[in-house]
């Protein structure tokens, strides 16, 4: 099993700049399985973040502690994302976000140290390593784009990006994400539901 989601992310990153499966067995070595159940805290607030995840299957989401609103959605993450607090993780710092499952996870941890070490053996795969991050950008590039949208044109986009993200997210926690009242996301849902084809019909 953890051998098929290895090769996923060969697949994946192969897309990008192809390397051997010889190659990728140093990275193989390095790296952490692991099955997660929803809501399962990979990173605490106020804790600095010392690895990077690559997400096989299931939803994690990015929350911003603060005092008026205690934990705030701010991005969410799917498969084939990947997942760190970029701001605790590069600088070795505690930060006000948090990460947590948002449902059943599947997903690869890549500790900084493996990484650094990795890179120092193999310095070949920094031409990769700067292409994920070159597509980390882009996709949280994207995800601003359909936050700032009003909440009846983001949410299908949100769909569309995130399939099935509607069934996880709690309306407050969508309401966090577009920065809209909870009225507002309960009646535009209702409204969007009743618009859409009936699938049994």
């Amino acid at each position: 099993m953890e051998k098929m989601y290895f090769n996923q992310l060969m697949a994946d990153y192969n897309s990008i700049r192809p390397f051997s499966e010889e190659a990728y067995r140093a990275v193989f070595q390095k790296l952490l399985f692991r099955r997660l159940p929803k809501n399962f805290v990979l990173k605490k607030s106020n804790k600095s973040d010392d690895r990077s995840r690559y997400i096989c299957e299931g939803y994690v989401g990015m929350f911003h502690y603060s005092e008026e609103n205690e934990n705030r959605l701010v991005l969410l993450y799917g498969p084939t994302d990947t997942v760190f607090d970029e701001q605790s993780f590069r600088k070795k710092i505690p930060s006000s976000f948090s990460l947590k499952t948002l449902s059943p996870t599947i997903l690869f941890e890549f500790p900084i140290e493996a990484e650094q070490a990795l890179l120092v053996q193999n310095p070949e795969f920094a031409f990769l390593a700067l292409e994920v991050a070159h597509r980390i950008n882009y996709r949280n590039f994207e995800q601003s784009i359909i936050k700032a949208k009003k909440f009846e044109t983001g949410f299908p986009m949100l769909l569309k990006r995130f399939p099935g993200i509607d069934q996880i997210l709690k309306n407050r926690e969508l309401a966090d994400y577009f920065g809209v009242s909870l009225s507002t996301v309960e009646r535009y849902k209702r409204n969007y539901y009743k618009s859409q084809p009936d699938e049994k019909a």
